[in-house]
């Protein structure tokens, strides 16, 4: 709401609240799908090694991009219905609440 009192309009509120929810979602894919990858290559490594089976881990690029392109759809989808209501809050009700 500090946006708003500073003077944002509708849509670059809402354009704020989509980019801040773009980046969150960005940095959780980009440390946790690699970090993802390897741990999960070691311990089926590890998993396999002990039911004496071939350890051949393969990672699937097209379902790692599916779920990072999933990732930020559906953080700015959940962002949406906030993003909507902060920017249609009139700001003389935010300023007089403070």
């Amino acid at each position: 709401m500090l946006l708003k009192a500073l003077g944002f309009t509708q849509g670059q509120l809402s354009a704020a609240l989509a980019w801040q929810a773009t980046v969150t979602a960005s940095i959780g894919a980009i440390v946790g799908i690699p970090l993802g990858i390897v741990v999960g290559r070691q311990l089926w490594t590890l998993f396999a090694e002990n039911l004496n089976a071939l350890p051949d881990p393969t990672v699937p690029g097209l379902s790692v991009l599916i779920v990072g392109a999933g990732a930020l759809i559906f953080a700015n989808f959940v962002a949406a219905l906030p993003g909507r209501s902060a920017a249609r809050t009139p700001t003389a009700l935010v300023l007089r609440a403070e």
